[in-house]
């Protein structure tokens, strides 16, 4: 069976938006990705697998789930500094992801099945960040930046 090649970004292939915090939390996220991208393709080349590999990607997943709550938490934080007309969107998009990314991560630890991390991580996650990031966030970026947010600075923590 011919599998279509995997999607890889990179740093250069993601737009800059206007706003640093932005920019570092995405070039952070594709390095996860990319690691974890590493730790699979290594898990599928081996006959049997150890528990120290089993071990590295659930760390690694575990993280990456730890960094997008949140990334989109800063992102959703901004959004309403700034009174942002699509947040139900923008954030409910954050809430599809992350229940997804949570689902695909709490499956893994279940029964250990790389090819549905393989399916997500080299496919169906790549292509969401990459629309996601040319579009929603740029926008966002952009508004933010007109509505006078220091484009070097970080969202004001909201009172809980």
């Amino acid at each position: 069976m011919n599998l279509p090649t995997k999607i890889v970004l990179n740093e250069k292939m993601i737009p800059h938006l206007e706003i640093d915090f932005m920019n570092n939390t995405h070039f952070e996220e594709i390095k996860m990705v990319k690691l974890i991208g590493k730790l699979i393709s290594s898990y599928q080349k081996n006959d049997t697998q150890s528990e120290e590999e089993i071990n590295q990607i659930t760390c690694s997943l575990e993280e990456w789930l730890d960094h997008t709550r949140a990334h989109f938490t800063r992102e959703n934080t901004l959004m309403m500094e700034i009174n942002f007309p699509a947040y139900p969107i923008h954030s409910g998009e954050h809430e599809k992801v992350l229940t997804e990314m949570t689902s695909i991560v709490e499956e893994w630890k279940k029964n250990n099945d790389i090819e549905a991390l393989v399916d997500y991580v080299f496919y169906r996650w790549p292509s969401w960040f990459d629309q996601h990031v040319n579009s929603m966030d740029m926008m966002t970026a952009k508004i933010a930046v007109m509505h006078g947010f220091d484009p070097h600075s970080l969202p004001q923590q909201q009172d809980q």
